[in-house]
């Protein structure tokens, strides 16, 4: 997979600004394998932090992963040491660590406690393992949990909803949080004014955007373009399970 076709997998999340550092990517690739942030942003009259939103947008985790990225289709021999894919496993492991190293999810853990029924959402097939195993934990702590069918126009998805009100958590997996599909989902779910905790990658997206509470895990793709489908997901795993064992220390603590 080329940078065009990622390009087109996320263009109707793309605005006019990212449209024009597509723009410069593909009339100075060569440039671009050896740009730094502040310098692209520079030259494409945007900021630091609108570069970084655009290169989450397309799914990477910043912009050296980009450049990276970039470097490989340019120069595949020099970028053959940086794509070592083994060792994304481990940075993102570490980033996720991290992550819930410094995180107090107490006010989840009220909502959790409280709630009524506990609703799961997974938008592709890894998030739904990663529902999954979130469903079991959930049952042996005692707060079964069920899942939602993905799509807004099914039988069951409307019967859930049906159910649905303001004292019901539901829980939103998706990886990059900009799935359309999702949001016709959200936005159904609004109506009923739940609680809504979303699970992505580690980045700004209009999920998190649209959701009560927000959990991150990093994720990367691979660095290699023919590798396209590649693309990390252990660490959701490890998040997940921090967050179930954490809700057994919370209701610990309470006792």
């Amino acid at each position: 997979m080329f940078f065009s076709d990622i390009v087109n997998q996320h263009y109707d999340s793309l605005n006019e600004v990212d449209l024009q550092m597509v723009k410069y990517i593909h009339e100075h690739p060569k440039e671009m394998t050896t740009m730094g942030t502040n310098d692209f942003a520079k030259i494409c009259h945007s900021s630091k932090s609108s570069v970084i939103r655009f290169t989450q947008k397309l799914g990477f985790t910043g912009f050296s992963e980009l450049r990276n990225f970039l470097k490989w289709q340019t120069h595949p021999n020099e970028a053959k040491e940086e794509t070592i894919f083994k060792k994304r496993v481990f940075s993102d492991a570490q980033r996720t660590i991290n992550y819930l190293a410094d995180n107090d999810w107490e006010a989840i853990y009220r909502a959790l406690e409280n709630s009524r029924n506990v609703y799961l959402l997974g938008t592709g097939v890894t998030q739904q393992n990663q529902a999954a195993e979130l469903q079991r934990l959930l049952l042996l702590i005692g707060k079964p949990a069920q899942m939602i069918p993905v799509s807004s126009q099914s039988n069951e998805f409307k019967r859930i909803v049906e159910n649905i009100t303001e004292e019901d958590l539901i829980f939103v997996l998706s990886l990059s949080g900009e799935n359309q599909h999702l949001f016709n989902v959200l936005n159904v779910l609004s109506t009923h004014r739940s609680t809504i905790v979303s699970i992505t990658n580690m980045q700004n997206n209009l999920l998190s955007g649209r959701s009560d509470y927000s959990l991150y895990a990093s994720s990367s793709r691979s660095p290699n373009p023919t590798d396209w489908w590649l693309q990390t997901s252990s660490s959701f795993f490890l998040l997940i399970e921090a967050f179930a064992f954490g809700y057994i220390d919370y209701c610990q603590k309470k006792n």
